[in-house]
């Protein structure tokens, strides 16, 4: 169990055929053998689990941030407004976020992830709306919670984001993301990392197979 709602710093992970599955419900499409084969020196100064939690993090950034933009907003703007600049925001983050993966926005992003944190924001916030008679925004702040929370969103957003990612990305997002902590990782530590085309083209090669 996570201490008080921290994300892991160790992505416990099964590595298939298919790719890698996380426990947080992420698809890499590539290997631990082919990661390897791309960056071992990397993987020897920080483990593919702790870069596998980073990247899980980065991912569900746009949930995470949307989970504390809106209550702010509720507080400052009123219902609506609130409710269409955070589906704004989460909309243009989801799309943009996977090409400025950040190493140094990362630790406030796992901070916000913290479950206690988010939790305690949420009650503050809605007990407050309570006081005051604001039921409008006490039902939306709540509703908000659970359709950002539990994935609703998400799903319901997935046909556009997927497509729109299609047209940006050369790989799979996860994959994307990935990468860049794998390439900032070895600029951190002065490694010279092996050419990614190969493991890219047997990525493209598993997707057209599909």
């Amino acid at each position: 169990m996570k201490r008080l709602g921290w994300p892991k710093r160790e992505a416990a992970y099964v590595d298939t055929p298919k790719g890698i599955f996380t426990d947080a419900g992420y698809w890499y499409r590539t290997r631990e053998s082919m990661l390897i084969n791309y960056a071992e020196e990397v993987f020897e100064r920080e483990t593919l689990g702790c870069l596998l939690a980073k990247s899980d993090s980065w991912l569900r950034s746009p949930e995470t941030l949307a989970l504390w933009l809106l209550p702010a907003l509720l507080i400052a703007a009123g219902p609506i407004q609130a409710v269409l600049t955070t589906l704004g925001f989460y909309m243009v983050w989801k799309i943009v976020s996977p090409a400025v993966v950040s190493r140094r926005l990362l630790p406030l992003v796992r901070l916000l992830e913290t479950v206690l944190l988010q939790a305690l924001w949420y009650v503050w916030v809605m007990v407050e709306a309570a006081r005051a008679g604001q039921y409008v925004v006490l039902a939306i702040g709540l509703s908000g919670f659970i359709v950002i929370r539990w994935g609703i969103l998400s799903y319901l957003m997935r046909p556009v984001i997927k497509w729109l990612w299609q047209s940006m990305y050369r790989m799979p997002v996860a994959d994307h993301v990935l990468r860049a902590f794998i390439i900032r990782s070895a600029l951190r530590h002065g490694i010279t990392l092996r050419d990614f085309a190969d493991t890219e083209r047997q990525i493209a090669e598993y997707l057209s197979r599909k």
